[in-house]
């Protein structure tokens, strides 16, 4: 038998169903296990005027449980006489229990008094009530109202319920609201109840989508019913609608039952900028922009109105009223951009604030480009000099504009179009980029100088940021420093730049005035070492490999990529394995001696094999030369650990032979040091494979 809750409230926001669908499935199963009713599913579903529970093949009652219960200590079970005492006999009738029936139980405070208690289950019909109403109640939203005397706070009034177990109605009652099997139809279609006979996914469905005026009450079926009525009103112009994944999931709940309404605009709205069209059509009114086959905008539009209506002309000319308002708008706001100017966004930045105590937005805008004109010298892209300049000081002046100020999205876009509009193509693209990527896992910037100029930016706010103590804790992260810190992370690695993170760092931190307080900036190394190690493996690497290098913070990053992958190579290789378990035993030992010098004296080798692995540091040092500091690809790194092997059988035969802690002192440190020496060469010469 299946049980069947429905919460019929008021409209939901759309940012409110998913999570609060989820909890639902969570309280579900909660709620259940406390009870100890069994279930095969809890599904949860809906739409923004109902939220569905259906548990399928719950158990009729809940189990029975065996439960041990402590009671007096033992030495009050009989008195002298040997009969049950006043404390045993009363303990064994609180638990429904005779005397003769208690046991005694031996624990680390003494031996005690048990009851062995059966608790039986009770019926699921009688447990229902309570667990369907803190189902209800149990709920949490964003934000919430209170709208009756009890004082429920709730994120939006709730107007029905609905409690079945099989066909029985479950009574219980929430903010004045008493349960029954009553459901309604789309809001416009008034208040006649649909009655509910039954608890079952299928039915409730199917009774819903059957209604004069249907209801998709099953998530999966309004997206595609959505997709394919968008879809086909853009068809019919023979064009295509741009299918945004973020919009089609923001209407899917937000609608009951769409129904694309298709119109048109002014043909002059095309001189906006596309994305400035797109950003009003999808986030400010929640329409579905039109295309050709080529990705350029037509004049046309689609909205989804909820539930077919007979007059979709008059709702239609009703959309594109709302449309041509909030497009008028944007060209208001557009054109007087343009007769400002880059120049007067840039000086209007003095006037907004970056950080506190960290100076405006133009100290960020000044700091970004010349840490960019570092970064051209230093990649040697000189050629790009005029474009990275005049990309990286005006990277932020869009802040100042007002279509910025109105659609914050649009940042770096806008920026872009406007730099355009003055002539400066080159840097246009790369100030449209200057955010990218805008999730740890999207686009980079394109071109080398919108690279260059993005990763300025980054690191400067990362810089700003650590250095006044803003580090993102837990889940908090008000600035988006890891995505930030994903984005120059992923810019260094994928695009092969030559610099590494401290260069940056460093460079970075020397462009802030004299006297900037550090609270945090020695966390940051840290702070970028897990992005790198999240993005090494998004790219199909063993992130722990990266323990093992060492100098990874003064490193390239391509370069940090080549040896992780000659790490793997080799790490599980049986020499090399032999080997890394002598290099953990020779840095166990030398961290019990102390300080030791690595100043080896020949003339105090007293076995062969301690002549042998001087020999062999000495033969290896010849045969790398200097590859050792010039390694840079996958191949030149597996050369040098390649000869890691060459030390598997000599220092077998040192730890096999040879006494470490000699009684002779200038022997033990001479022992010690020579052991120093292929500490060195083991875990500083590229990696330290003790961490492998």
């Amino acid at each position: 038998m299946n049980a069947l809750l429905e919460i019929g409230v008021e409209h939901l926001p759309a940012r409110f169903m998913a999570p609060a669908l989820k909890q639902l499935e969570t309280l579900a199963a909660n709620l259940l296990a406390e009870k100890r009713i069994s279930y095969k599913s809890i599904q949860t579903f809906g739409t923004y005027r109902r939220l569905v529970t259906v548990i399928e093949d719950i158990a009729d009652k809940s189990a029975d449980v065996q439960k041990e219960v402590k009671g007096p200590p033992a030495k009050l079970l009989k008195d002298a006489n040997g009969n049950f005492t006043p404390q045993s006999a009363g303990f064994a009738q609180k638990n429904g229990l005779k005397p003769e029936e208690l046991t005694v139980v031996e624990t680390e405070k003494g031996p005690f008094i048990y009851a062995n208690v059966k608790i039986k289950g009770e019926k699921t019909d009688k447990l229902l009530p309570e667990i369907f109403t803190n189902l209800v109640t149990g709920l949490e939203f964003a934000k919430n109202m209170i709208w009756e005397e009890s004082g429920l706070r709730y994120g939006r009034p709730i107007r029905s319920l609905i409690g079945l177990y099989g066909d029985k109605v479950i009574k219980f009652s929430v903010a004045g609201v008493e349960s029954n099997r009553n459901t309604y139809p789309l809001s416009s279609f008034g208040r006649k109840p649909i009655k509910v006979e039954h608890a079952d996914k299928e039915y409730y469905a199917e009774l819903l989508r059957n209604q004069p005026q249907p209801v998709l009450a099953l998530p999966e079926e309004r997206k595609e019913a959505l997709i394919k009525t968008v879809s086909n009103e853009a068809a019919v112009r023979g064009y295509k609608a741009d299918l945004d994944e973020d919009l089609i999931a923001e209407t899917v709940w937000f609608t009951e039952h769409p129904v694309a309404v298709g119109g048109d605009f002014e043909i002059k709205f095309l001189t906006l900028p596309k994305d400035l069209i797109t950003t009003v059509l999808k986030k400010q009114i929640k329409m579905f922009p039109v295309m050709n086959d080529k990705g350029e905008l037509q004049p046309y539009f689609i909205a989804v109105r909820d539930g077919i209506s007979v007059n979709q002309s008059e709702v239609s000319d009703g959309f594109k009223k709302v449309m041509s308002a909030r497009l008028s708008d944007a060209v208001f706001f557009f054109e007087n951009d343009k007769k400002d100017g880059m120049e007067k966004f840039n000086e209007k930045l003095q006037n907004i604030q970056f950080l506190e105590g960290l100076g405006s937005m133009h100290d960020k805008s000044q700091r970004t480009q010349k840490l960019a004109a570092l970064l051209c010298e230093k990649l040697g892209k000189n050629q790009l000099k005029e474009t990275v300049d005049y990309a990286a000081s005006h990277a932020y002046a869009d802040l100042a504009s007002h279509v910025v100020y109105e659609f914050p999205e649009l940042q770096g876009y806008m920026g872009g179009c406007y730099a355009e509009l003055e002539g400066h193509k080159n840097a246009a693209a790369a100030l449209k980029e200057f955010y990218f990527p805008l999730t740890s896992s999207s686009e980079l910037p394109s071109d080398e100088a919108g690279q260059i100029v993005s990763l300025a930016g980054k690191i400067d706010t990362l810089v700003g940021n650590f250095l006044i103590g803003q580090i993102p804790t837990g889940s908090e992260d008000p600035f988006a420093l890891r995505r930030q810190a994903f984005g120059a992370v992923r810019i260094l690695l994928e695009k092969g730049l030559n610099v590494s993170l401290k260069e940056l760092v460093d460079n970075s931190a020397a462009l802030y005035p004299a006297g900037t307080p550090d609270k945090g900036l020695s966390q940051l190394p840290g702070f970028l070492f897990q992005r790198l190690a999240l993005v090494l493996e998004q790219r199909g690497h063993d992130a722990r490999v990266l323990d093992a290098v060492s100098n990874w913070y003064e490193m390239p990053l391509p370069q940090i990529e080549a040896l992780v992958s000659a790490l793997e190579a080799v790490k599980t290789g049986e020499e090399f394995a032999s080997v890394l378990e002598s290099a953990k035993r020779v840095c166990n030992i030398l961290k019990k001696a102390g300080e030791v010098s690595e100043t080896v004296d020949e003339k105090l080798f007293e076995l062969p094999a301690e002549n042998a692995l001087y020999g062999k540091i000495h033969e290896v040092d010849s045969s790398l030369g200097c590859t050792v500091n010039t390694a840079r690809t996958k191949e030149e790194y597996l050369r040098v650990l390649k000869t890691y092997g060459a030390f598997k059988e000599v220092l077998e035969n040192f730890f096999k032979d040879v006494m470490v802690n000699a009684e002779n002192e200038a022997v033990r440190k001479n022992r010690l040091a020579l052991l120093a020496r292929v500490r060195r060469y083991l875990t500083q010469t590229v990696a330290d494979i003790t961490k492998l």
